[in-house]
């Protein structure tokens, strides 16, 4: 079994501010490798001073702030990279890590489809998530694997096959046991993490 690091995603913030001392809390009892900054809809002056606020406590640490769905503004605010979840619309992958260039990150989800993940690393992807509450994006979202299988399975799968690296989309803590097995290298936890980050304990 192969090291696990943490890949945390904040809730849809509209206010830093408050949430600094949850996500203080969070980093201080799990420090994870990058931090996922998902913002409510607001004028673009209302998420750069989110932004703004929570970069300080992320990247001071040498944590990666990813931005969801919001490439232009990543770019503009210095983050480390982008997430292009299901729902998102603004382009294809290929054209956004051409606008991003090389410099900055980018992930995608992929639902529980191998083909999209295939798909996503071939457009330009520096990693998949794989989920079983999501599918893929929505130009990817006619693929239909042949046979359903857990997700541990494909993220074991994917791992043992693929050289692209892949985050869990892990749900609740009584599931990291199953997961640490899979060779997966990074877990992102369900929303529960923010309530009770000490359960969140890898296995040994």
């Amino acid at each position: 079994m192969t090291a696990i690091e943490f890949y945390l995603a904040t809730p849809i913030l509209q206010d830093g501010e408050a949430f600094l001392p949850v996500l203080a809390q969070g980093l201080a009892r799990q420090c994870p490798a990058a931090v996922l900054l998902r913002l409510a809809d607001a004028p673009e002056a209302q998420l750069i001073k989110i932004i703004k606020t929570v970069q300080p406590l992320v990247q001071g640490q040498d944590i990666a702030l990813m931005l969801q769905d919001r490439p232009a503004l990543a770019q503009k605010t210095g983050c480390d990279g982008v997430h292009l979840s299901a729902a998102f619309t603004g382009g294809s992958v290929r054209d956004i890590r051409k606008a991003l260039g090389d410099d900055l990150q980018l992930g995608i989800t992929v639902g529980t489809s191998r083909d999209a993940a295939m798909r996503a690393g071939e457009s330009g992807a520096d990693y998949v998530l794989f989920s079983a509450s999501t599918g893929p994006r929505q130009e990817d979202d006619n693929l239909t694997d042949a046979e359903p299988e857990s997700l541990a399975a494909l993220v074991q799968w994917w791992c043992m096959m693929m050289e692209l690296p892949a985050v869990a989309d892990v749900p609740e803590a009584a599931e990291l046991a199953q997961f640490a097995q899979t060779g997966v290298d990074f877990i992102l936890p369900g929303s529960s993490f923010w309530d009770k980050p000490e359960a969140w304990q890898v296995p040994a």
